[in-house]
């Protein structure tokens, strides 16, 4: 049984992750409401997480993120971390458009990592990055962690083969 949950807030960071490359995310994202479809979830208040389990698709504004599960922690002052595994079969995925351009940012890898209060977003285990300029790829780099810093806009790519297919974003 498909399970519906609406969150408005208690995933926003979560989706805030796709921006992989130097460039800015869609800014009306921010403001719109979370929609996550699982086939169960589960929320402990007193600790402040929700964990979403089984077929995890979350959608917010033009974010999509698919994976087998979802985790979000929210601290005292609000910050949220967020990890969203594989499910064993597929990788966990994180799509978004860029700000004012027909592109759009794909990452995926066994894990993905988001801390809200470092802005630092990890694609971890076989991870991709890709760059799309509408359904065309312009660039796709390939390691085993990607991590990007969303304040400097840098990334780093470690333990394994990086590749171009285009240029810069």
């Amino acid at each position: 049984i498909l399970m519906k949950q609406v969150l408005l807030s208690s995933v926003a960071a979560l989706l805030c992750s796709t921006l992989l490359l130097p460039a800015h995310a869609e800014l009306a994202d921010r403001t719109k409401p979370m929609n996550v479809e699982a086939d169960a979830m589960q929320y402990d208040d007193l600790n402040k997480i929700s964990t979403f389990s089984g077929r995890v698709v979350a959608t917010k504004g033009t974010i999509i993120l698919r994976a087998g599960m979802v985790e979000v922690r929210q601290d005292a002052e609000g910050n949220q971390s967020t990890l969203a595994t594989a499910d064993g079969k597929k990788p966990a995925f994180m799509r978004q458009k860029r700000e004012g351009l027909n592109e759009f940012f794909e990452g995926e890898g066994a894990r993905i990592e988001r801390d809200d209060k470092t802005h630092i977003t990890k694609l971890i285990g076989n991870a991709k990055m890709r760059r799309l300029v509408g359904n065309t790829l312009a660039d796709e780099v390939v390691g085993d962690t990607i991590v990007y810093n969303e304040v400097s806009e840098t990334y780093n790519v470690v333990g394994g083969p990086s590749t171009g297919a285009g240029g810069a974003a």
